[in-house]
């Protein structure tokens, strides 16, 4: 492979830069030490910590948090998987962070076991009386490509696309006292509609002859607003040709992130990676599409009934069923007690 240009590979368009959510980009991006300042960042960032609570060194896990269940019996081990990233900011918190791709319906709920699992071990033996003072303040970073939530959450304000979880009391509202356990998800999909997306986007259109004033306030914004960038940055970054005009350590992030100096290896389980995804995607808009269907011709099975209850004749109906032909309607009648269900299970229908 040559290192000026990436070949297109099956269906995917060729790259310059790497697409940070995926497992190989993004824990060599975030998770070696030799990196540390960008995770730092990324961290301080995404945490909106400031002042005494900011982040100056941590220490990466060499190994990903494996999360699992622990039993004697070894068919009662349970599922084993695991955070992208694990670090422990030296003594105060502990923080993971994982990116999810497609929603999926057990997420939100595996959550709680990954979080039960960072906190648990954490107070030793003859330690009970100091849970307040040895559990850490541990958090689980969740950058979601698709969003994550219903309800309210999903209804409000398009710009909600930083959303925190913390235990509360239901009465009052109240934080529960001595919280350790916090949950930030970033839902890529709605910073992308957000006013700080849209004026990242506006400040890219100037150049050395806008108005001097603008320019500034465009240095000013950069140096300031690092959260904003790194999120802009994870979805941006594999379709952009050339590193644009952001913050130093965002700029570190592209040159990692530059396809053609990764070690073949690593590029070839990039490739690997990137089509996984985009067969999944494919995958889950076909099972959409036929689930689509499935019900489209359940509806017209009905309606196919219905129209023999008023006796009508077949020909002034027969027009108005897309997927049902002439010899669906003769195994509908003969099996006209069956269920809806039990009918479209022995019919031959062309779903196309």
């Amino acid at each position: 492979m040559k290192a000026e240009k990436l070949i297109q590979i099956g269906e995917i368009e060729e790259e310059t830069f790497a697409d940070p959510t995926l497992d190989v980009s993004f824990k060599m991006l975030f998770g070696q030490s030799k990196n540390k300042d960008i995770l730092i960042s990324l961290l301080n960032s995404l945490l909106n910590f400031h002042g005494k609570d900011i982040i100056v060194d941590l220490e990466i896990s060499p190994n990903e948090l494996t999360v699992s269940n622990i039993s004697n019996k070894k068919e009662d081990m349970g599922i084993s998987s695991a955070v992208d990233i694990l670090c422990t900011n030296l003594g105060k918190q502990q923080i993971a962070i994982e990116i999810q791709g497609q929603k999926q319906k057990y997420f939100l709920t595996r959550e709680q076991e990954y979080m039960a699992k960072l906190i648990s071990g954490q107070v030793k033996e003859g330690e009970g009386k100091l849970y307040h003072e040895k559990v850490l303040d541990t958090y689980i970073i969740v950058i979601a490509k698709k969003n994550m939530f219903v309800g309210n959450t999903a209804l409000s304000d398009h710009k909600l696309f930083e959303i925190d979880v913390e235990p509360r009391i239901v009465q009052t509202g109240e934080k529960y006292p001595g919280n350790k356990m916090h949950w930030k998800f970033y839902e890529l999909e709605k910073f992308k509609e957000s006013n700080q997306y849209a004026k990242i986007k506006e400040y890219d259109k100037l150049d050395k002859d806008s108005e001097e004033k603008l320019i500034k306030e465009k240095f000013e914004w950069l140096k300031d607003n690092l959260k904003e960038q790194w999120l802009e940055f994870l979805i941006e970054c594999n379709s952009q040709k050339e590193i644009p005009d952001r913050n130093e350590l965002i700029k570190k992030g592209y040159n990692i992130m530059k396809l053609a100096t990764w070690d073949p290896k690593d590029q070839a389980l990039y490739w690997k990676q990137k089509q996984a995804e985009i067969d999944f995607i494919k995958q889950k808009e076909y099972d959409k599409n036929e689930a689509e269907k499935f019900g489209f011709i359940k509806a017209e099975v009905q309606k196919y009934k219905d129209f023999k209850d008023l006796g009508l004749k077949k020909e002034m109906y027969v027009s108005k069923f897309k997927y049902l032909q002439e010899k669906n309607f003769s195994y509908i009648d003969d099996h006209i007690d069956e269920t809806n269900t039990q009918i479209m299970g022995e019919m031959d229908i062309e779903m196309d």
